[in-house]
């Protein structure tokens, strides 16, 4: 593809826009698979729903004021939650936690400027076969661009649903008047209740597993599942009988889609993202009769952030059809292909990084190993919600469990805390990260992470227990309970554990079935649970385990070649990640696109000083934390017009640089967002041999 071209723009006579017949309707079924594409496209009945922009919009209808005002939509009865009640919940919840509406310049610089409603068409369908398929749904607004239509590919974040892209790209594709086509590659908040015996539908509501409505998520068995299916070849898949065992055995359990799908389902990313593609086209041609979209005349980009922004990058090195004309992420979780070309990372005077590109899974487990003992060395001691998982004391247990475990070498525990934060800095966490890693630990964070990895990689059940983890409600006692939210859980968890009121448990722990993170281990101390640590370990490094194959092809099923075959993109990452850092990320894909494309590459990469992953904490991070940070999102959308001018206008993009922002001291203000620079004066460049990163 030549990213110099831009696309034939598509005009459509004023008289035939007025007489467009809305054709589109619920019972629309497609059940086998289009002739047209290369791309699997096998649908489901396809949910249609209309938004008037009076009481409802796009968007929910929140607006601005509803989006800052803090206050979630809330239920007339919760117990009983409506459809719609359940999805403005589910857009507030994931709006929420993605965007800081109240920095004082979201609503101004960024994001929605007033309260427009939004009206406009909502299509949802499942697409792919047998049990457990993804979900997509294109949003095309009443005022869709006819003369310069355009389409924003916004796969979900996390492991959200399907509304997971919506404060993020999604809304910025609304505003722009384009169609949005969101997938939530299969994970989306897809959960079983097994003692309740309850589901849930792509519309959120909760549903018995015994009604014969197709549900999001069912946990697989013999009898549910094809023999012949290439979905669970090699791996053994339970038998019902097995389930209703570990049912009575782990009573009030629940089983998570992205975690128990026994498919790897994030080898598919890229799949989803571009049949949401092939379904927005199909919509917008079935919607339009009298029109024709297609490749040659809409624009496509894909666009969104952390495991979207992966699946974005993903879906442009195997688009096949030239879907997809510019991809714009933020924070990518992107686990780069070693490169035949050895490279280093050099970032101004600091050690010179060669063990850059670590997987996610790999990193995710350093950092469980150590960031909760790295809370004791001195210099973050009082970072935000360090030790908060269980106390201080529990650190220290940790610190001493990783002595025993010969992990770290005797001392005291600051000494100790001292060791962690240079097994974190060694491998390629920056220092920068330091402050964010410790609290995530006190939150439960990568315990949380490696739980719905290890068993997605490894392919593993629920029935499996892996690693004695499990994951149900809890009481006051942290004892395994009755979901008593189940209605409305699908609208409020983001996927993963911990999650709406669901954590995990610690299934062998002395004092019986309890919440992990209060757990006594076999050693007689509360240490974080450092055997479920070292059983992930184990899981990874030793290849005698019986899961270490599985686990290593399943990791290797994800990984990204950086040809993105010529395609404008553009990667915009925080400096101060500690979820997704930035060694491991943006900058070795950065470098190994490079590599793949050579002089047909097109890749832009901005790092941005004082940006962490997660905006919806920078106020909290500056009201308690000590720390403050500049909103990525602000980039990202920055990012998106800018690409969408390069498209339309051929305006040229600004080259790889380091934006050097100013932490906000009090008020975010708009000097301390420094533009992304025309001319860069802190450029990054490659050199075949070593990525620069200006300090």
């Amino acid at each position: 593809m030549n990213s110099t071209v831009i696309k034939k723009q598509f005009y459509l006579p004023v008289i035939f826009i007025g007489l467009l017949i809305l054709a589109a309707c619920g019972s629309d079924s497609d059940k086998s698979t289009d002739e047209d594409t290369a791309i699997e496209f096998n649908l489901s009945a396809i949910k249609s729903l209309y938004y008037d922009g009076q009481s409802d919009g796009l968007i929910a209808g929140l607006g601005l004021t509803g989006l800052t005002s803090h206050i979630p939509p809330g239920y007339i009865d919760s117990n009983t939650p409506t459809q719609s009640e359940l999805r403005r919940n589910a857009i507030y919840a994931n709006y929420l936690a993605l965007v800081n509406q109240g920095d004082g310049l979201f609503g101004i610089e960024y994001g929605p400027k007033d309260d427009t409603k939004y009206p406009g068409h909502e299509y949802l369908v499942y697409v792919g076969s047998s049990i457990n398929r993804a979900t997509i749904m294109v949003q095309i607004p009443d005022d869709f661009n006819m003369q310069a239509p355009c389409i924003v590919a916004a796969p979900s974040s996390g492991s959200r649903g399907v509304y997971g892209a919506i404060g993020t790209s999604g809304a910025w594709g609304i505003e722009k008047k384009c169609a949005v086509a969101y997938t939530d590659m299969n994970k989306g908040t897809g959960a079983v209740d097994l003692t309740q015996a309850i589901g849930y539908d792509m519309t959120l509501n909760a549903v018995e597993l015994s009604h014969s409505t197709e549900l999001t998520f069912r946990i697989p068995t013999l009898e549910n599942t094809s023999p012949n299916s290439n979905d669970y070849q090699g791996v053994p898949v339970p038998s019902q009988e097995s389930r209703e065992q570990y049912q009575q055995t782990y009573s009030h359990r629940l089983a998570f889609k992205h975690a128990h799908s026994q498919k790897n389902i994030e080898k598919d990313w890229a799949l989803h993202t571009l049949q949401a593609i092939k379904f927005a086209f199909r919509q917008l041609n079935y919607q339009f009769p009298m029109a024709t979209f297609s490749a040659e005349n809409t624009l496509v980009i894909a666009a969104s952030v952390s495991n979207g922004g992966g699946a974005a990058l993903r879906a442009a090195e195997q688009d096949t059809e030239s879907l997809i004309d510019a991809v714009v992420v933020a924070e990518p979780n992107i686990n780069p292909k070693t490169s035949a070309q050895k490279f280093t990372i050099k970032m101004g005077d600091r050690k010179e990084v060669t063990n850059h590109s670590k997987p996610a899974y790999e990193y995710f487990l350093i950092s469980e190993l150590f960031a909760a003992c790295a809370s004791q060395d001195p210099t973050l001691t009082n970072s935000l919600w360090a030790g908060n998982g269980a106390g201080r004391g529990e650190v220290n247990a940790r610190c001493d469990a990783l002595v025993e475990a010969g992990l770290l070498n005797e001392g005291s525990y600051e000494a100790l805390g001292a060791q962690s934060v240079a097994k974190l800095n060694d491998a390629a966490y920056l220092t920068e990260s330091n402050p964010l890693l410790v609290g995530y630990a006190g939150i439960d964070l990568f315990q949380s992470l490696l739980a719905t990895y290890g068993n997605a990689y490894s392919r593993s059940s629920v029935v499996d227990s892996l690693c004695h983890i499990s994951m149900a409600a809890v009481g006051e006692d942290n004892q395994p309970m009755e979901n008593s939210h189940y209605a409305t859980l699908a609208a409020t968890s983001n996927g993963i554990p911990r999650t709406a009121n669901v954590v995990l448990i610690k299934d062998d722990a002395q004092e019986g079935k309890i919440k992990q993170s209060l757990a006594t281990s076999s050693n007689g101390t509360k240490d974080y649970n450092l055997e479920g640590a070292l059983c992930w370990q184990q899981l990874y490094f030793n290849e005698e385990n019986p899961l270490n194959k599985r686990l290593l092809q399943g990791i290797s099923e994800v990984k990204g070649s950086g040809n993105l075959q010529g395609i404008p993109t553009i990667i915009v990452h925080g400096r101060n990640d500690a979820l997704i850092p930035v060694n491991h990320s943006s900058r070795p894909y950065y470098a190994l696109s490079q590599i793949a494309q050579g002089d047909e590459g097109n890749i832009h990469y901005y790092e941005v000083t004082n940006a962490q992953h997660l905006d919806s904490l920078n106020g909290t991070y500056a009201t308690y934390g000590n720390m403050s940070f500049v909103p990525l999102d602000y980039y990202f959308k920055t990012s998106l017009d800018m690409m969408y001018a390069h498209l339309t206008n051929a305006n040229p993009l600004p080259a790889s640089q380091v934006v050097k922002t100013t932490a906000p001291n009090g008020a975010l203000k708009l000097s301390d967002l420094t533009p992304i620079q025309d001319t860069p004066e802190y450029p990054i460049t490659f050199t075949g041999q070593a990525l620069l990163i200006p300090e």
